[in-house]
């Protein structure tokens, strides 16, 4: 950790390149696993997702919970369902099978005549479609396992779906809940090598296949982080720079507090982020991401003891 002698330069955290109308691959995967109390994939008015390419594709496989594009708008009958029910998707997703070309250029009509009709039909109705970058190939390379020919359309279809940790930094650093690092499959889908158990009371589940470090941590007013926060930020700096590259899942029991506190550190620490700036990132990868009052004071101080002085303020996290 910091001292007087050796006090971190704060960065800030790179801007993501990506064209307006566009997510990538793992902003995707983050929507597809976001969770508040229950997993919004739960609600099937959560996402709408349209696979454009042809229906032998659609068949093969495709991205899990996406219908054919051509059931819901369709070349010559136009929208299939109503204005109204679109309106009621918090995100509409289109994919085609790869490309990322600028909406209507010749070269996107080119990658997928389908996706631009698609794009323009539901911006013309309203509504505001983003566009998967790289298209199916893309995501499919890096999330095979949300992958699937399965049509999973119906609500009750949604709630055997399985849940994944949210992906903080892609291909490295995951943060979930205990349940989730309970799940063998989960550990072997995402490749962890590596988990933080920030619990009191949950066990490490596969403590002779992946490498733990164990903190003891309760989610309360008294819990002291001093010596658990540099702890853990030294051990997922270790296991990310392993050969070959390691892969952490930070858990606490659901996923929103300890292990919050724990993945803030760490990024305040490696990435020599503010707090406000690694809260703005957590946020935007795991939005119930909710520290409580205690961790946040705590979090303010070791930003203090990293840079030398204070950069964020209580005030700067609740605006």
């Amino acid at each position: 950790m910091g001292s007087a002698y050796e006090l971190l330069v704060p960065s800030l955290p790179e801007a993501a390149r990506v064209e307006r109308g566009y997510v990538t691959p793992q902003q995707v995967y983050n929507l597809l696993n976001a969770e508040d109390g229950q997993p919004a994939l739960f609600d099937p008015h959560y996402i709408l997702i349209l696979d454009c390419r042809s229906a032998e594709r659609y068949k093969e496989n495709h991205v899990v919970t996406a219908r054919a594009a051509v059931t819901v708008i369709h070349p010559e009958l136009a929208c299939l369902i109503s204005s109204t029910q679109l309106r009621n998707y918090s995100v509409i997703l289109l994919y085609a099978q790869q490309g990322s070309s600028p909406v209507g250029s010749v070269k996107a009509k080119a990658d997928s005549l389908d996706l631009q009709r698609c794009f323009f039909q539901l911006s013309a109705l309203g509504m505001d479609p983003v566009i998967l970058l790289g298209g199916f190939s893309a995501f499919s390379a890096l999330y095979p396992f949300l992958c699937t020919p399965r049509m999973v359309l119906l609500e009750h279809e949604h709630r055997t779906l399985t849940i994944y940790p949210s992906e903080i930094l892609e291909g490295a650093l995951y943060q979930g809940s205990a349940s989730q690092a309970a799940d063998y499959r989960i550990i072997k889908n995402l490749h962890i090598t590596h988990v933080v158990n920030a619990t009191t009371n949950c066990p490490d589940a596969f403590p002779n296949t992946l490498c733990y470090l164990r903190l003891h941590l309760s989610d309360n007013s008294q819990q002291d982080l001093v010596e658990a926060l540099p702890l853990a930020s030294k051990f997922i700096s270790a296991a990310l720079k392993a050969e070959p590259g390691g892969r952490v899942l930070v858990h606490c029991s659901l996923g929103k507090s300890r292990s919050s506190a724990v993945t803030l550190a760490f990024l305040m620490e490696h990435r020599r982020w503010s707090l406000l700036n690694a809260l703005r990132w957590l946020k935007e990868r795991r939005a119930c991401s909710a520290p409580n009052i205690n961790f946040l004071s705590q979090l303010l101080t070791y930003e203090e003891q990293l840079f030398g002085s204070r950069l964020t303020s209580l005030e700067d996290i609740h605006r």
